[in-house]
């Protein structure tokens, strides 16, 4: 499963509350869906697009108010033991502290023999394959077999360099605020993902919703192509 949880912003301001309020309220939805999913739906692997390129784009003082939210919660979620933390993105475009924060945290989770959550932080699905095909290069002139040779490559190659390497591609996508389109996350993997858009904000995003987005799920057809 992949989540965009869309709406931490919009929530605080239609209750007259500051951003920080809507985005630490989010954490604590997040918090549930993490845990519904590890023990009643066994979902393995779940990928949550928490900051885009764009978003670390916004005014300064907003940037810096959300980012420790992020990095608390992430280390939060590592304490507990429950789940394996693994990241999307350019975590180098965050600021330095924050960065080796969120990379102690996924270090302290790898022994973990739970679930694996991603949390997509500074990230555009445009880049990830960017660096994919850079990665695949890099790879390719380390082994003597540069593309200039005329090598071909597949699919299958450049998937083994994605930010997902080695993950299953998430079969259904949530979209929580609204909105019906997916922003560029996660173009590569989900080609045949499923698609579902809820209304709610994040925050008011509950289990019933959850368990709705599955059930529309479970009632459709999964085919690829046409």
């Amino acid at each position: 499963m992949a989540v965009i949880p869309d709406g931490n912003r919009r929530w605080a301001e239609d209750k007259g509350l500051p951003s920080l309020e809507g985005h630490r309220r989010g954490c604590e939805r997040t918090l549930e869906l993490l845990d519904r999913c590890r023990t009643d739906t066994g979902i393995e692997v779940v990928t949550l697009w928490t900051t885009s390129v764009e978003n670390l784009r916004r005014p300064r003082a907003e940037v810096d108010q959300g980012l420790p939210v992020i990095a608390a919660f992430v280390g939060h979620l590592a304490s507990l033991g429950q789940w394996r933390i693994g990241f999307l993105g350019n975590l180098d475009l965050l600021p330095p502290p924050v960065t080796e924060e969120l990379r102690d945290h996924a270090h302290r989770s790898s022994t973990v023999r739970g679930p694996l959550v991603n949390f997509a932080i500074a990230y555009s699905g445009q880049e990830e394959i960017t660096r994919a095909v850079r990665r695949l290069l890099e790879s390719r002139t380390a082994e003597g077999n540069p593309l200039s040779e005329g090598a071909p490559v597949d699919a299958v190659e450049l998937a083994r360099h994605l930010d997902t390497a080695g993950q299953p591609d998430p079969d259904l996508v949530i979209r929580t605020s609204g909105e019906t389109r997916l922003s560029g996350f996660m173009p590569w993997q989900t080609l045949h993902s499923e698609l579902h858009f809820s209304p709610l904000l994040w925050p008011d995003f509950d289990e019933s919703a959850l368990e709705e987005a599955c059930e529309d799920y479970r009632s459709r057809r999964q085919r690829r192509g046409l």
